[in-house]
């Protein structure tokens, strides 16, 4: 089989069982190459729990998960050794104490300079550089991550809450820059958000939560 047509993604009798009860349970999906998802549910419906999966950054309690046909590495402790190659977006860097530069130099150092010419070089955003991120707003923030995210060059980009903390522009604007990602770079994309309408014109399949289960699926001819 040609490697583009094999999954990048295979999800087999996932279960997540939290205080006695399924959190997330998934019998059989498969995520493919060059696609953006969406996952949409109310909170509490599983889909922080599923990304979390994806990422890599948690360990579901029963089933397989296999990401370019193999599972996830761990060290002798059982933790998950993530891929390079997964790059995940939760929060709005809360906390955070450096600069703008010393963030994007950490996270993406092979992109810094590229990230400084496209989105910092204009008169507007010009002064944003040196600025600690814990005096950016919100909305700052959730553009910073997003743009590292992007200009990361992974092969999947995974982001919780997509739009959260955007206005309407700024999420007009990304949603292009995750378009043009999936068409020219080849990324898989997974979006999760509580209103169907913040992706509706961005995904190509949309995955819909309930209670921990996928209640159904949905394709859109898109890119």
């Amino acid at each position: 089989m040609n490697r583009i047509q094999v999954p990048i993604y295979e999800l087999e009798n996932i279960r997540v069982e939290r205080d006695g009860r399924n959190n997330l349970k998934i019998g059989k999906f498969q995520f493919h190459r060059g696609t953006i998802y969406g996952i949409v549910g109310p909170i509490g419906s599983g889909k922080t729990t599923l990304l979390e999966i994806l990422a890599g950054r948690l360990s579901p309690t029963s089933g397989t998960l296999l990401f370019e046909s193999e599972e996830f590495r761990k060290t002798w402790t059982g933790k998950i050794k993530t891929p390079d190659d997964i790059w995940f977006i939760n929060g709005s860097l809360d906390g955070y104490k450096g600069t703008v530069a010393e963030f994007t130099k950490k996270v993406t150092p092979e992109a810094q300079d590229r990230i400084k010419q496209r989105y910092f070089s204009s008169q507007k955003d010009v002064t944003f550089w040196d600025v600690s991120v814990e005096k950016l707003s919100r909305g700052q923030r959730a553009r910073l991550n997003l743009i590292a995210g992007l200009e990361a060059d992974s092969k999947v980009l995974i982001i919780d809450d997509y739009g959260v903390n955007l206005d309407g522009y700024s999420r007009r604007d990304f949603s292009q820059k995750i378009i043009s990602n999936t068409r020219f770079r080849g990324t898989t994309i997974i979006l999760s958000t509580t209103e169907l309408n913040v992706i509706r014109s961005l995904t190509s399949v949309t995955l819909f939560l309930d209670n921990g289960h996928i209640a159904k699926v949905r394709s859109a001819k898109k890119i």
